[in-house]
């Protein structure tokens, strides 16, 4: 959400608390915007969770008391949930998200209006780039449902569409909690049909009803217990010691991230880098490690090297000669 829109949404919050009367013409023409701008800002405070429209539909206001009495926020503080609107702002779609941007516009419209309005400038000198987003809003559709299952420890009757997009099927899950990773939810839970604890993509679900039967949820269970230390999501059974040595030209880059909990480096003189990192399966590590292309070598395991060399083999073989 870019800054001049985020300074905006909030003097209109402002206008709207501290003047009743407002109709479009007069909120357009003191925002000094078009009313179809207006309209489009007083839409984007009502899917916030924010009313700005009387109970007779008459004109624009926001309910006394809706929002925090005054409190003492810094200058950092302020800037720091104006930041996060322009996160969230893209991402509203996903669960939580609107709540989150009416509590982050409730707590700032309390800031005193000059401290307020010196953070909005501030906020026009910072760029932020959204981090990609699914093109699809299924994951919301059901998380709130998943959650009470969780929470009440109910059973739930999931149709899930597979993962190469080829049919669907329909069991019976125990959900144990709701896991976020890889820009995506999951819910985690024991399966009639695999008798087994799995990970679900929220995405996939394609039905979800909640039964009435209870389940009886492991009290410690984590998302450890599940993962352990997978690279990402797909632990395989069997633990590999790894490493992996990078070019002087992508060593530094790669070295920076916190890839992974076991990660550990050594920088060399020639400015290359050996990393090393201890996980469950290989699969998902090799797909990252392709990413580097010839930037880097698998020293060990062998079956890493294995992999990752036929994977560049069948990709080269894409573009013959």
């Amino acid at each position: 959400m870019p800054s001049d829109r985020v300074s905006r949404l909030l003097r209109l919050i402002n206008l709207l608390q501290t003047r009743t009367g407002w109709d479009a013409k007069s909120l357009a023409a003191e925002l000094g915007i078009s009313t179809r701008t207006l309209f489009r800002d007083l839409n984007t405070l009502e899917q916030s969770g924010i009313p700005c429209r009387s109970k007779d539909g008459g004109d624009y206001k926001i309910q006394q008391g809706f929002f925090l009495p005054p409190i003492a926020l810094s200058a950092s503080e302020v800037l720091g949930m104006m930041q996060l609107t322009r996160f969230i702002g893209n991402h509203r779609e996903r669960p939580f998200h609107a709540h989150a941007l009416s509590a982050i516009y409730k707590l700032i419209t309390t800031v005193p209006e000059p401290l307020r309005a010196t953070c909005g400038q501030m906020l026009a000198n910072i760029s932020i780039e959204p981090d990609p987003k699914l093109d699809t809003d299924d994951e919301s559709r059901y998380f709130t449902q998943l959650q009470q299952a969780v929470d009440m420890g109910r059973a739930c009757a999931v149709t899930y569409a597979a993962v190469n997009g080829e049919g669907q099927s329909t069991f019976e899950i125990e959900p144990y909690l709701l896991h976020h990773a890889n820009r995506a939810w999951y819910v985690l839970g024991k399966t009639d049909l695999h008798n087994d604890v799995r990970m679900l993509k929220l995405v996939r679900v394609k039905e979800l009803a909640l039964l009435k039967r209870p389940f009886h949820r492991p009290s410690t269970y984590k998302i450890s217990d599940k993962l352990g230390k997978a690279w990402r999501l797909l632990p395989e059974g069997k633990t590999y010691k790894i490493e992996l040595a990078f070019t002087p030209k992508v060593a530094t880059n790669v070295s920076e991230v916190r890839w992974h909990e076991s990660q550990t480096h050594e920088t060399r003189k020639d400015g290359s880098c050996v990393m090393r990192f201890e996980v469950d399966g290989l699969h998902e590590i090799a797909w990252w490690v392709c990413g580097y292309a010839d930037q880097v070598e698998v020293i060990k395991p062998k079956r890493l090297r294995e992999i990752v060399s036929k994977m560049h083999r069948d990709a080269a073989g894409q573009y013959g000669e």
